[in-house]
């Protein structure tokens, strides 16, 4: 056999034996990202806030339930990313303050619960839709709940300026209550009557949380 018939057909059958060897390997690979655990997704978001994680951070203050002053509420700086539409800073807010204290303080909302989505209007007014769980497994009584709805409101009004409401939504629509107590078709201004700093009772918060709806701002 000629000398370069049999080069040739050396040079074949690397050129096979690599071939095959990158196929496999191609294979492997393949079958690895298929059969790979998908990222677990936030336990409290339905989706993910959209922001640039190139933007700068900004300090923002959360409120959370007190665990020595009961019935109070207790703040905690946590940082967002910045950006240029403040829905897109309530979100993540919001989303924060779901996924609980970092130092120990209770919990806002129950751990089950995933925000939907946050709309902020011209008119002032932040509307915070927010699953089931929020209201179907919350502790209950009416401190509890004027806690995790002042939790919410304090934590996008404090935070951003344009901010002067807030409404809370199940499911994308309104509901009565939150746990049974607290009128939740009305927005909720901000109020620190409840910080534990705070002189005042808390009782003009109550007082104003079962009020009746007449004569409230047409947000």
């Amino acid at each position: 056999m000629p000398r370069h018939i049999k080069l040739g057909l050396v040079a074949f059958g690397l050129v096979l034996v690599l071939g095959v060897s990158y196929y496999y390997d191609l294979q492997r690979r393949i079958n690895r990202l298929v059969h790979q655990a998908p990222e677990p997704p936030q336990p409290y978001l339905v989706e993910k806030p959209a922001f640039s994680e190139t933007a700068p951070l900004k300090e923002v203050k959360l409120f959370f339930p007190s665990k020595v002053q009961e019935g109070r509420l207790e703040t905690e700086t946590r940082r967002i990313y910045s950006a240029d539409q403040v829905a897109i800073e309530a979100r993540q807010i919001v989303a924060e303050l779901i996924a609980g204290s970092k130092e120990g303080r209770d919990a806002a909302l129950p751990v089950e619960t995933k925000l939907r989505e946050v709309f902020v209007m011209d008119t002032g007014l932040a509307v915070v839709d927010l699953t089931k769980e929020a209201s179907s497994n919350h502790p209950g009584g009416l401190t509890q709940e004027m806690l995790s709805i002042y939790s919410v409101v304090n934590s996008l009004t404090e935070n951003i300026s344009s901010v002067a409401a807030v409404q809370i939504l199940i499911e994308g629509v309104e509901a009565e209550t939150l746990a049974g107590h607290i009128d939740l078709t009305r927005p909720f201004s901000h109020d620190l009557a409840l910080l534990a700093s705070s002189a005042n009772s808390g009782q003009g918060v109550i007082g104003k949380s079962i009020a009746s709806n007449r004569g409230r701002p047409a947000w």
